[in-house]
């Protein structure tokens, strides 16, 4: 899959939940579960029962899979910190500094954590304890078993609209695992441009995070093809803004890659000329206003345009020609 998911070691766990709990997303969308086909972490080889990481647990000593580090019950809620999202009837974990030290799960890294800590692996959306937990994406293949409380849609149902936060704004249901029920995160819809989305308030206001406005098609895979997931989304949506973006014209591989006011054109002849381009408004350059969009103070939405000479709004994320539709500014074809 695209880099949707390999996400540990830059910005694995993009906060979701209420409380500032961090949870696991695909910040390409998570266009195709089907991608995601391949991984090595099958059912077969996972730790199953008692005392395995992810299990149930009410105390430390019920957890005995793994090596090394302290053995660690979360009895009620992740981190066992009061203020993050709960984990029903206990998850077994343990303090790791490498994968060795978690048997079959995963050594990972939470934000707001001082230690790294054990999580179950998973492949499928059979494979996680239900009600309660979803085979959350981590990586380029699998996931881990994550607390499913605050994953707030169903990324197969409707069009994929959802309402967003308390003031129920307009949203996205994007999916953030492999589950269907349990499995979808409603992220900000937005217009492209400058600006146009708000810090990501769900770690709470202070020092939240910036995010951007980009465009998904979750009915599609990452080349293109229907995807196997049913998922209906598809539209501008905000994301967290990467911790270093990429400029004008870099080279790039993910939807997210670049910074505020662009977007990578991964659907470009090669991978050689997939660079970050500025979003652009098609047709008569006009965006809509919804009612229920979120238009923060300040915010640019981009127009017909295009800020380097010659260049001219395309249909290169294949959003459709309508008005107001999200492209790219291209230069002539060759």
């Amino acid at each position: 899959m695209k880099r949707s998911l390999s996400l540990i070691s830059s910005i694995l766990l993009i906060g979701l939940v209420a409380c500032g709990t961090p949870a696991p997303t695909n910040p390409d969308g998570g266009t195709s579960g089907a991608d995601l086909a391949g991984t090595n972490n099958t059912d077969a080889t996972l730790c199953k029962g008692a005392g395995c990481i992810g299990a149930p647990c009410t105390q430390d000593i019920d957890c005995t899979e793994g090596s090394t580090g302290t053995a660690v019950c979360w009895t009620g809620t992740l981190l066992n910190n009061p203020k993050l999202v709960t984990t029903p009837d206990g998850y077994c974990t343990r303090e790791c500094t490498s994968d060795a030290d978690c048997g079959t799960g995963k050594c990972e890294t939470l934000p707001g954590a001082t230690k790294q800590y054990c999580m179950a692996r998973c492949s499928s959306a059979t494979t996680c304890r239900h009600p309660g937990y979803s085979c959350a994406f981590d990586g380029p293949v699998g996931g881990i078993c994550f607390p499913n409380g605050n994953f707030n849609c169903d990324p197969t149902v409707g069009d994929g609209t959802c309402e967003a936060g308390a003031a129920r704004y307009l949203g996205g249901c994007i999916r953030a695992a492999y589950e269907n029920t349990g499995g979808g995160v409603c992220h900000l819809q937005c217009q492209v441009g400058l600006m146009t989305c708000p810090p990501d308030d769900r770690f709470g206001t202070t020092n939240a995070p910036a995010q951007e406005c980009i465009f998904l098609d979750t009915t599609v895979d990452s080349k293109g093809n229907p995807a196997a997931t049913g998922d209906k989304y598809r539209g501008n949506v905000c994301f967290q803004q990467p911790s270093v973006p990429l400029g004008p014209q870099q080279p790039c591989t993910y939807w997210t890659d670049c910074q505020d006011g662009f977007q990578c054109d991964r659907y470009a002849p090669s991978q050689a000329t997939a660079v970050c381009r500025q979003l652009c408004a098609l047709g008569n350059g006009v965006q809509p206003a919804p009612l229920g969009l979120q238009v923060p103070a300040g915010a640019k939405p981009a127009t017909g345009a295009c800020v380097t000479p010659g260049e001219a709004c395309a249909n290169s994320l294949r959003a459709g020609v309508q008005d107001g539709n999200a492209g790219l500014c291209q230069p002539p074809k060759q």
